[in-house]
């Protein structure tokens, strides 16, 4: 695995394209359109937010056919809290591009990402999605990168090849994300709903069920177990296209070929993670939080994520004096079952790359969070971003 070239567009049958459409203030690119030449097998993993933005909300109706061909983004705006009138955009970007594709259009999905609270002026979309469409192509895979970013310093981007059955198989993804990053999203049927956005897309000719199974299991061990702030977004979004065009024998559930998938799609989301806690807003250190010895993965995962959402560890670890007091506080305000003593060892506050390691000695619960350290210049970022 590794950050390759047009990584979204590396598998066969995909194409894409990015364009400035003036929804950001700065005129950067900001709308983007990944496509699949032939029908694709879909899944998505959204926010749990309960003001979901009204593109997570068209992409959940739209998912129940588990299939899609085509991904709308935009940033620069969160189509989010805007009532009627954010559904009727991200219904009318839905329509046009599928006319524009010649595809129904319950077979695109949307995804947003921005400011909150403020309509998404449609008239710059349908404007600018006729030249993405005519544009779309296997080279533009760094301008969809880039055009999906708010706050992100780099665009993030990640391949990976191998074989199943002889056939060689590809996965690309990209992601952006870098503040209001807290993560806990489930499957389009289950869940209520800066922002963390990823989309995938590979060749791989695999079963619905298995897809299913291996995107929730791949979130669930990274894009799950990242935070930067414990701020979770309404936007929050992992969409993955299979268009089946690498000719495999066919991936399914419980056998090798699905571990060997499962394995694949797990080291590229944890890749995005990770690239995301290390491009967090004004952060300067990347901390690796494992919580051993409870009463079980749930608990572990509890306790983790209330070290790496406090404040005061976060700052402590951004002044370099190591304080293991503020992590004996969290812990025991997290509401995990834990003994009279835990053991907490791990590398000076001082270092860029610092691991904890917290034994609640309990059980064989575990988990294992990634966050960053808390700076001044997280709030100036935050306070300017309006």
């Amino acid at each position: 695995m590794r950050e390759r070239k047009n990584a979204i567009t590396l598998a066969k049958g995909f194409r894409s394209q990015a364009i400035g459409a003036g929804i950001k203030k700065s005129g950067g690119l900001d709308l983007a359109l990944i496509y699949s030449d032939v029908p694709a097998f879909a899944c998505g993993m959204f926010t749990k937010n309960k003001f979901a933005a009204a593109p997570v909300e068209l992409c959940r109706e739209h998912l129940k056919s588990k299939k899609a061909q085509a991904i709308v983004v935009n940033s620069g705006n969160a189509n989010c809290y805007t009532g009627k009138p954010g559904m009727k955009t991200a219904k009318s970007t839905a329509s046009l591009g599928a006319g524009l594709l010649g595809i129904d259009k319950k077979m695109v999905l949307i995804a947003s990402t921005g400011i909150i609270g403020r309509r998404l002026d449609f008239s710059k979309i349908k404007k600018a999605l006729p030249s993405l469409v005519s544009f779309l192509d296997r080279d533009s895979g760094n301008k969809t990168a880039q055009a999906i970013m708010t706050t992100d310093t780099k665009p993030k981007a990640l391949a990976l090849e191998f074989k199943i059955s002889g056939k060689k198989v590809t996965i690309g993804a990209i992601a952006k994300g870098a503040g209001m990053i807290a993560p806990d999203m489930g499957y389009a049927e289950h869940s209520r709903s800066a922002t963390m956005l990823c989309f995938i897309t590979t060749d791989a000719l695999i079963e619905y069920s298995a897809l299913k199974e291996a995107l929730r299991q791949a979130v669930e061990d990274s894009f799950n177990m990242i935070t930067i702030d414990g701020c979770m977004s309404t936007n929050d979004s992992v969409i993955i296209l299979a268009n089946g065009l690498a000719e495999n024998k066919k991936v399914c559930l419980g056998t090798p070929n699905f571990s060997k998938f499962k394995t694949a799609l797990s080291e590229i989301c944890l890749g995005l993670a990770k690239m995301i806690i290390l491009d967090a807003e004004g952060a300067g250190k990347f901390i690796t939080i494992q919580v051993s010895g409870a009463k079980d993965n749930t608990q572990a995962k509890k306790a983790a994520l209330a070290v790496a959402n406090s404040n005061l560890f976060k700052t402590a670890v951004y002044g370099g004096g190591t304080n293991w007091g503020r992590i004996v506080a969290a812990v025991g305000a997290s509401g995990v079952e834990v003994r009279e003593k835990i053991k907490i060892e791990g590398d000076s506050f001082r270092k860029k790359d610092i691991i904890v390691k917290i034994d609640l000695r309990l059980g064989r619960g575990k988990a294992v969070v990634y966050t960053s350290d808390l700076t001044p210049e997280y709030i100036r970022i935050n306070a300017e971003y309006n």
